[in-house]
């Protein structure tokens, strides 16, 4: 999101990121979702960051030309153990 012209609200506590992406900014980072979102217009997306940079809620709605727009939140909590995580394989 920041390298999409994020503004970064740090006002609030945790703090927000918002950014209005295209497929094509999606696919520029995770091509099979951004192909995945091809039929959409924009998208519009926050996310929550607490103090200690976890992510702790996601907010999107994704906004099509042809139909309703589809909105979804998570939230993640109860943060215990690290997970390891490996960054996806190139496409």
């Amino acid at each position: 999101m920041l390298g999409h012209n994020a503004s970064v609200h740090q006002d609030s506590e945790p703090m927000r990121v918002s950014a209005r992406l295209t497929p094509k900014d999606v696919e520029s980072v995770d091509r099979p979702v951004g192909g995945n979102l091809r039929p959409a217009t924009t998208i519009d997306a926050d996310a929550w960051i607490d103090n200690e940079g976890r992510v702790v809620r996601v907010h999107q709605k994704i906004h099509f030309a042809s139909g309703p727009d589809i909105e979804a939140t998570i939230t993640f909590t109860d943060f215990k153990n690290a997970v390891p995580v490996n960054a996806p394989a190139p496409s």
